[in-house]
C-alpha cells in the first residue's frame, strides 16, 4: 500500500475532483476514468495505482448515486441479467492478469491519457449523455437488432414501442429480442466481453454500456435500466478491484490502495453524487459536460506530459 504525504492544495484538488466524479456517474452512470486516473497518475507516476484507486471511487460513487434510484425504486434485479455479469466477470480477471503480467502495463502510461484526452474532447463537443441521448442511441441499437420493417408502417410501430418502454414506469419488461435466441446470446456475450474489458483493462465501471445492454436485451425502461446499471457497477467494480489487490500481492508483491487519495476523492464524489442524483434533471448536460470534457483533456495532457518526464 503506497504512504503520500500529500499537501493542504492537493487534498484540495481530490475533493474537486471527486465533486466531478460525483456529477459524471450521475449522468446515466458513466466511469469517472478520465478525472481519477490522469490526477493519481500526475500525483504517484503509478498506472497500476491510478486503475486500481478509479474503480474504487466508481464504486463509491455509484453506491452514492444509486441511493436516489433505490429510494424511488428505480432497479430490478433479474436472474438472466448475471449472463453478461459472469462473461464480464471472467473477462476482467484475465484483464488484470494480463495487464499485469505483461508490458501493457507500460504502455498504458501514455496510452490512457492520450484515451482520456479524446474523451475530454468528446465531452467538450457533445456534453455528458442524457436519457434523450441515450434514448436515441437505445432506439438506433434496437432498430438494428430487431428485424428489418418492411414498411413505414411497421417502423413506425416499432418506434412507437421503444418509445413506450424506455418511458414506462412499470415492472413489466419485454426486450427487443427473443430471449433465448441466437442474438440474444450473441449480444449478451459482446456486451459482457466489452464491459469485462473495460473494467479489467481501463478500471472503468461501464455504467452507459451496462443500461444499453438492460435496454436492449432485457427491455427496460430507460430510468430503471440506469438505477439497475449502477448496482450492476458496484459488483463489477468490486470483483475487479479484488483482481488488481490479489494479483498485485502475488504479482507485484503488493497492494494497489493508497487510503489517502481514495478518502479525499470519496469525500467529493459522495456528497456531489447523492446532490447530483437528486437534482440531475436541472443541471444541463452539455454545460456541465463541456466543463468536465476541458478538465479531463488537461489532465491527460498533463499526466502525459509528466509520466514522459518520470
Amino acid at each position: 500500500m503506497n504512504i503520500i504525504a500529500l499537501e493542504i492544495y492537493q487534498i484540495a484538488i481530490l475533493i474537486s475532483i471527486g465533486a466531478l466524479v460525483g456529477i459524471s456517474i450521475s449522468f446515466i452512470g458513466q466511469t469517472g476514468l478520465g478525472i481519477v486516473f490522469p490526477i493519481v497518475l500526475l500525483f504517484t507516476g503509478d498506472v497500476f495505482l491510478a486503475i486500481a484507486i478509479n474503480l474504487l471511487n466508481d464504486l463509491i460513487t455509484a453506491a452514492a448515486v444509486s441511493i436516489g434510484y433505490l429510494r424511488k425504486k428505480q432497479f430490478k434485479i433479474r436472474v438472466d441479467i448475471f449472463v453478461i455479469m459472469i462473461i464480464a466477470v471472467f473477462i476482467s480477471f484475465f484483464g488484470v492478469f494480463t495487464l499485469m503480467t505483461s508490458p501493457l502495463g507500460k504502455i498504458f502510461g501514455w496510452f490512457v491519457p492520450i484515451f482520456t484526452m479524446i474523451l475530454g474532447l468528446t465531452f467538450l463537443k457533445r456534453g455528458f449523455p442524457t436519457y434523450e441521448s441515450v434514448k436515441k442511441m437505445a432506439q438506433n441499437m434496437a432498430r438494428k437488432t430487431v428485424k428489418k420493417a418492411k414498411s413505414e408502417e411497421e417502423l413506425a410501430e416499432l418506434n412507437k414501442k421503444i418509445d413506450e418502454q424506455l418511458a414506462s414506469e412499470t415492472d413489466t419488461i419485454q426486450g427487443f429480442i427473443s430471449r433465448g435466441s441466437r442474438l440474444f446470446f450473441l449480444l449478451a456475450i459482446v456486451f459482457g466481453i466489452f464491459i469485462g474489458l473495460n473494467s479489467g483493462l481501463f478500471g472503468a465501471s461501464s455504467g452507459l454500456v451496462f443500461v444499453l445492454a438492460l435496454v436492449i436485451l432485457y427491455g427496460y425502461p430507460l430510468k430503471k435500466g440506469v438505477g439497475t446499471a449502477l448496482i450492476l457497477s458496484i459488483i463489477i467494480g468490486l470483483c475487479t478491484f479484488s483482481f488488481y489487490q490479489i494479483f498485485g500481492i502475488t504479482i507485484k508483491g503488493r497492494f494497489f490502495f493508497n487510503f489517502e487519495l481514495s478518502f479525499y476523492l470519496a469525500i467529493g464524489s459522495i456528497i456531489s453524487g447523492i446532490i447530483a442524483s437528486t437534482y440531475i434533471q436541472k443541471l444541463s448536460a452539455k454545460t456541465m459536460g463541456r466543463a468536465v470534457g476541458l478538465i479531463i483533456f488537461v489532465l491527460g495532457a498533463l499526466s502525459l506530459a509528466f509520466y514522459f518526464i518520470r
